[in-house]
């Protein structure tokens, strides 16, 4: 449980400054956030889950289970984001922008940021993406298959990933291409 709290606080300090102490701010934060509403209703999706293998969970699991339907809806209809169960996504997943986002049947690392319209995997494919670490993936982008995208690459808005790409690199294009190695994109992470 201790290991949920910390993955939450994490997608939080993604988006609301640290040193905020004030809780109605923080709240407010959240409110107008509709990338965080969704990755938090993700994390309670995964937290129901796990709860599956704990037997004095199984009371509430119901209850549970309606209300991650109710706020799946939401998050899916009025948002446009689709964080599927089948993705395991790392702690500080920051969604920049809402709408035609989907992440489903893929790995991605800590710290990664994806902007609107992104695609990342396809529910039909065995095997899926696996992004790296404090990857920033650009609005419309689109990976998919059984590909390793690297820890601190930068993946251009419209590009195409269809195969490997290294660390810290940028790529773009469709197919995407590496264009530059040894990319820094740290500016690009809020609060990473």
């Amino acid at each position: 449980m201790s290991a949920f709290w910390q993955t939450v606080r994490a997608d939080l300090h993604r988006v609301v400054d640290e040193n905020e102490t004030s809780v109605r701010r923080k709240l407010a934060v959240i409110w107008r956030e509709m990338g965080l509403q969704a990755v938090l209703v993700y994390r309670f999706g995964q937290l129901l889950r796990s709860g599956r293998r704990q037997v004095l969970a199984w009371p509430l699991l119901p209850c549970g289970w309606a209300l991650y339907a109710l706020a799946i809806l939401v998050t899916r209809k009025l948002y446009g984001i689709r964080l599927s169960l089948t993705a395991q996504i790392g702690a500080g997943f920051c969604i920049g922008h809402f709408g035609g986002i989907e992440v489903v049947n893929c790995r991605l690392g800590e710290h990664c940021s994806v902007g609107q319209l992104t695609r990342i995997g396809r529910a039909e494919d065995a095997e899926g993406p696996r992004i790296g670490n404090g990857a920033w993936i650009g609005a419309h982008a689109q990976i998919s298959g059984p590909v390793r995208v690297g820890d601190g690459t930068t993946i251009a808005p419209g590009a195409r990933v269809t195969r490997d790409v290294p660390d810290k690199a940028l790529v773009a294009g469709n197919p995407a291409r590496v264009i530059l190695r040894g990319y820094d994109n740290s500016s690009l992470l809020p609060h990473a």
